[in-house]
């Protein structure tokens, strides 16, 4: 089976599938980063991992993993990265505004999560198929 690949025009105007993936992008670079955060709160670079209390432990522990692979699909845009990202979004939001005694509530978290959902799904439809982004970004075989 031949290796397939995203090829975006090298001048011109972008396809409608290339500014959704460039977006993905966008958003893998913030997931990293994101991702490698929570790891160095886990390991004590950036505060005290063990005096916070059990629901934030679970909570750095749970982004730590899943942001950095959201980060690594969104990257090469395949459809499990998607779901991935929106796994930490959706489990962000709920976190904020639906458990606000334990985790607080943060609105421009909030504003941020459901800002870029809805822009995912603006350039999805506007790229032809929401459903699954990652037959969009894919070659046919040759």
């Amino acid at each position: 089976m031949a290796m397939r690949t995203i090829r975006l025009p090298r001048r011109g105007k972008l396809s409608p599938a290339g500014i959704l993936l460039w977006y993905m992008r966008a958003l893998a670079v913030y997931y990293f980063v994101s991702g490698l955060n929570h790891w160095a709160m886990i390991i004590g670079l950036t505060g005290d991992f063990g005096a916070a209390p059990t629901h934030w432990q679970v909570a750095h522990i749970y982004f730590a993993v899943v942001e950095l692979a959201a980060a690594l699909g969104l990257w090469f845009g395949a459809s499990w990265g998607v779901a991935a990202w929106l796994f930490c979004a959706v489990a962000e939001l709920v976190m904020m505004n639906g458990f606000t005694e334990l985790f607080g509530q943060s609105w421009p978290t909030t504003v941020f999560h459901a800002g870029t959902i809805l822009v995912y799904i603006g350039l999805a439809w506007w790229s032809g198929s929401p459903g699954n982004t990652g037959e969009v970004l894919r070659l046919p075989e040759d």
